[in-house]
């Protein structure tokens, strides 16, 4: 169990850290007033529509709703935990954090994760360094360059190379520190007959890096003639093969950005992918993916695209990665490479271009398996092909989607030799697969009452945007929008956010008619603390705090949006009562109030008519 962070640790760590520190490392600010401005890193944009605010804390964009404070920005860029983020903002603050007693991990346990993985990033520097500026990493340089591999990248990679000697690196921890036993628990020497040498002695180093961006191992490419070509850190708490993917942090972003990840074999194919303008690709650290590794996926992208080794443990290792990957409810495809050939390969001699004809091709990974299938069948004979279809068939039982089992059959028809038509009937000789019924009301979008047209959909749209600008206009002038807010209800409110907003609003603002000294302070307090940034209304709080300032609005705006939220809620009310009368309900108190609402209704048009057009302007 993960050790659970104290309360006052997490306070400590919040008001340790510079939100506009945070966020520089992601997208260019320029400071504009009390506030800084950028480009969304969330979202595609020319104009900056993101803002920062120093002293508040948060993040906000007017152009995609995205906002929050440091911690949320963090969770969202880097998809990590929040427990992972409070740990990365107090290593980067210096703060230290206490953990709950008795849940995880003891102190003296983390002290010792801590030095562990702090003598293993000194470790991945020294391979650096002795790589590029040692002659003896010399024949390292030479290697990677016949592998058409370049400094640039390899830098990236964080690539080294160990000295070819019995100690090297165990004399240089030594003096920095660290103890024999913290070398062996970090898997960088072997212990025998009570005495301790280097484990990865003249060998190419590849740092394995979680997805925290944290050092946890180290895989070793002999440039020799020897066995094992590869030898990996032993399994340990930090380093476990099945829970990690070569490159995922370096690749994270470009993930995200092209909600796809490309799986290959090996540290080299990254690499090369990487260079030919390939950025989301991780490796599998092995020829079959684990269900932790793809959990690890999951956090980015639900598209996946096996692109393994042209060879038969590459398309065994597709087929079992892949079932494993469609069970998990990801998409996986597989592009299929040239014959003989790695992705390393494919990429150093197309480049680029070579990368992108291989993508465009790549299919399935349905069509994967029936092409798999038949290619390893007897088709010539009547048995034969009747043996095939059944295999055919128990591949195509497991899909549950319909319409890819109906793409595909007319490729199964023609390697059978049969019509498609016989086909689709043979296959609707089996029961359909039910899919799991969600209860009523669980996601499942809204369904549109009778007669309600796209007219009517951008008008519910419009009234929202009316209901936000409202709620944007309040935090501009407090004490009038106090008053203001007491004349409505959460009714008055179609939007569920917006009336969560709307609550939380008119709480905070009910101590601005104490008239006290500090009152306002207090109620901007209230607003902050619900400026979360992990819901619809969450965001919305973090646009209002930071709106507070910006004045945007005049007050004239103020009483105009007053008289629009109530207008857009006497006509919903009134249509209701229109549709009841409609269907029967004669009742005399369904006619008294459509009555009293359509009267409001003249009142609150009469005064929107009376309104100074040049006041109503709003500011820029």
């Amino acid at each position: 169990m993960c050790p659970r962070i104290k309360d006052k640790s997490v306070q400590a760590v919040l008001q340790a850290v510079d939100i506009v520190d945070v966020v520089s490392g992601y997208t260019s600010l320029r400071k504009r007033g009390a506030t800084y401005t950028g480009l969304c890193p969330f979202h595609q944009e020319k104009t900056p529509s993101f803002t920062v605010s120093a002293d508040k804390g948060l993040y906000y964009c007017f152009g995609c709703g995205e906002g929050g404070d440091a911690v949320r920005f963090l969770e969202r860029m880097e998809n990590l935990s929040f427990s992972e983020v409070i740990e990365q903002l107090a290593e980067r603050y210096g703060v230290p954090l206490e953990y709950e007693e008795g849940k995880g991990a003891d102190a003296a346990g983390r002290d010792r994760e801590a030095r562990i993985l702090l003598l293993l990033e000194k470790a991945a520097t020294f391979y650096e360094r002795y790589l590029w500026e040692t002659s003896n990493g010399k024949a390292a340089q030479e290697y990677l360059r016949k592998r058409g591999l370049k400094e640039e990248v390899c830098r990236a990679f964080r690539l080294g190379y160990a000295p070819d000697e019995w100690r090297g690196l165990q004399r240089r921890a030594t003096k920095e520190g660290f103890s024999d036993r913290e070398l062996e628990d970090a898997g960088l020497v072997v212990r025998q007959s009570g005495h301790v040498y280097d484990r990865f002695r003249g060998r190419l180093m590849f740092p394995l890096v979680d997805h925290r961006g944290r050092v946890v191992g180290f895989g070793g490419r002999t440039l020799k003639d020897e066995n094992p070509k590869y030898l990996n850190s032993p399994e340990g708490p930090l380093y476990q093969k099945g829970h990690l993917l070569y490159g995922l942090y370096q690749a994270r972003k470009a993930i995200a950005d092209a909600d796809e990840v490309i799986v290959v074999e090996g540290y080299t194919d990254v690499l090369a992918l990487a260079q030919s303008g390939t950025p989301n690709v991780v490796a599998s650290m092995g020829t079959a993916l684990t269900e932790a590794q793809l959990a690890l996926m999951t956090r980015f992208t639900k598209n996946i695209t096996f692109m393994f080794d042209a060879d038969r443990a590459g398309t065994d290792a597709a087929l079992r990665s892949g079932d494993l990957a469609r069970n998990q409810s990801l998409r996986p495809m597989v592009a299929l490479l040239p014959k003989g050939m790695d992705p390393a390969e494919v990429a150093v001699a197309g480049g680029r271009s070579a990368v992108e004809q291989v993508l465009r091709d790549k299919r399935s990974l349905l069509r994967f398996e029936l092409e798999h299938t038949l290619d390893h069948s007897e088709l010539s004979t009547p048995e034969g092909r009747v043996q095939a279809f059944e295999r055919v068939r128990q591949i195509l039982d497991r899909v549950s989607s319909l319409k890819e089992r109906e793409e595909e059959i007319p490729v199964v028809a023609d390697r059978l030799r049969l019509a498609p038509e016989s086909v689709a009937l043979l296959l609707r000789g089996r029961p359909e697969r039910r899919r799991p019924v969600s209860p009523v009301g669980i996601n499942k979008p809204p369904v549109p009452a009778r007669g309600e047209s796209a007219l009517s959909q951008r008008l519910l749209s419009q009234a929202t945007a009316v209901e936000r600008d409202f709620l944007v206009a309040a935090v501009c002038h407090p004490e009038r929008a106090a008053v203001l807010l007491q004349t409505l209800t959460p009714e008055h409110f179609a939007d569920p956010s917006n009336r969560e907003v709307f609550l939380g609003v008119k709480e905070a603002f009910a101590v601005l008619k104490s008239g006290a000294k500090d009152a306002r302070a207090e109620a901007m307090a209230q607003l902050r603390a619900q400026a979360t940034g992990d819901s619809e209304a969450g965001r919305l709080f973090v646009r209002l705090v930071l709106e507070a300032d910006r004045g945007r609005y005049r007050a004239a705006v103020l009483e105009e949006l007053h008289l629009r939220v109530q207008e857009q809620y006497l006509n919903r009310a009134i249509r209701g009562l229109r549709r009841s009368l409609e269907q029967g309900d004669e009742s005399v108190e369904t006619q008294q109030r459509l009555f009293h609402l359509e009267r409001l209704l003249q009142a609150v048009r009469s005064s929107l008519l009376q309104l100074d057009p040049e006041e109503g302007l709003a500011e820029d």
